[in-house]
């Protein structure tokens, strides 16, 4: 195992500027989700207060995770690029132990120890106030005439249990990896939900972004843990003693890039006026749904453009709404004039034909209503019978034909078998 350490000196100002227990609580789990991508085994610890100050730390588990992400240096700069956009002071540590990377992270040292004699040669000259011990421990062992850390593992295990207490012993083994060290591993919730507050009242939309791109950080993390992906996502923006407003963000496929939600979020804001100042902010995605991977092709750019078109798409109806944007889709009926429908860009769902179906020819412009003509004089193709609709009160009985028009043009044509006249449903440009 290869475990890196993240600790996070100033996370209590950085983390909510509502301060207090519960919220750094609260953005340290956010966190936490958001090292669920990078790999399955993620702890953390929040702050202790008391004669020694320690901070929080999180812990991430790599050394599963080096294949699918490059080497664990690559890995570290990656996460490290991460937290630095998030806004997030800290500081890294990589080691076989747990308590071995903390340890290397408060020593500020860059390199990471990946076996365990590496990281007792790299524990050796650091000082002993270092180590995760109470000061009358730290006194003890300094009144002792130790110095640095390899003095102390140099002294039988049995000698520092019963001169410096068992507790001392535990923890240098657990340092050096001779015990185990058992870790409250975070567990990715069946429905994500997530929050934080403010300390004082937010009046402009922009000023709600930054918060919002830590908290998608999270559902991103989240949702690639468990291979998932969201079609629409609400955003709630909590109001002193009035209901909350909730804006619903959709995608015109499923998604889980924290980037993209980010710049629907932008739009959707943009055009918001809020009711009220904003006390606090939470989001919801409790649709999970299977991720819409396109596969790229060596020669052509077919899948590069298609996302493209997707994010204008799903920019256009954040910004303008989603009754703006329309998409065409067809329908499950035989009839011509019913066999397709509008609806929203953001909750499309794509459909694909049957393989093997063949579609009929169909013109690239139905007219509204069909138009009496005469019996056409050429026909080039048909007759296509259709016969539909008995269960409504609409059902036909038609001969579709392809025709030539006087002037030259393709029209698609229908010999009505009830009452014997002759329509123009369609137009070929």
């Amino acid at each position: 195992m290869l475990w890196l350490c993240i600790l996070l000196p100033r996370f209590a100002p950085e983390a909510s500027g509502a301060g207090g227990p519960q919220a750094e609580r609260a953005a340290l789990e956010v966190l936490a989700l958001w090292a669920l991508q990078w790999s399955s085994r993620v702890s953390y610890r929040v702050a202790i207060e008391g004669e020694r100050h320690i901070d929080p730390a999180l812990w991430i588990e790599i050394g599963a995770s080096c294949r699918l992400f490059g080497t664990h240096a690559a890995l570290r700069e990656r996460i490290a690029a991460d937290l630095a956009s998030l806004g997030y002071t800290h500081r890294q540590g990589a080691a076989p132990t747990p308590q071995g990377a903390a340890l290397l992270a408060r020593a500020g040292l860059a390199g990471a120890a990946i076996t365990r004699a590496q990281l007792r040669q790299q524990l050796a000259p650091l000082p002993l106030t270092l180590l995760a011990l109470p000061d009358e421990q730290l006194a003890a062992l300094q009144s002792a005439g130790l110095q640095c850390i390899g003095e102390l593992l140099a002294l039988p295990a049995a000698a520092i249990a019963q001169r410096f207490g068992p507790g001392a012993s535990l923890y240098l083994q657990r340092l050096c990896g001779e015990a185990r060290e058992p870790l409250r591993l975070v567990r990715a919730p069946l429905r994500f939900t997530s929050r934080c507050e403010f300390a004082q009242p937010v009046t402009d939309t922009t000023a709600l972004l930054f918060p919002l791109q830590r908290l998608l950080a999270g559902l991103q993390g989240y949702l690639r843990s468990l291979d998932r992906a969201v079609q629409r996502y609400t955003l709630c923006l909590e109001h002193h003693r009035r209901a909350p407003t909730r804006l619903t963000i959709g995608l015109s496929r499923p998604g889980r890039d924290a980037a993209q939600l980010l710049a629907l979020a932008r739009e959707r804001l943009a055009a918001c006026t809020l009711s009220a100042p904003v006390h606090g902010l939470g989001i919801e995605a409790h649709e999970l749904l299977q991720p819409l991977v396109l596969q790229n092709d060596l020669f052509s750019r077919a899948a590069q453009h298609t996302e493209q078109l997707q994010q204008v798409i799903d920019r256009l109806a954040a910004r303008l709404g989603e009754a703006a944007v329309q998409t065409l889709h067809s329908a499950a009926d035989h009839r011509p004039e019913r066999a397709w429908r509008m609806s929203s860009a953001s909750i499309a769902a794509t459909t694909a034909a049957p393989e093997g179906s063949a579609a009929p020819v169909r013109p690239c412009w139905l007219l509204p209503e069909p138009l009496p003509i005469d019996r056409p004089q050429e026909l080039l193709a048909g007759p296509e019978r259709i016969e539909s609709g008995w269960w409504d009160g609409a059902d036909i009985a038609r001969d579709y034909y392809l025709a030539r028009g006087a002037d030259g043009a393709q029209l698609w044509v229908f010999h009505d078998l009830r009452c014997g006249a002759w329509c123009v449903h369609g137009l070929w440009a």
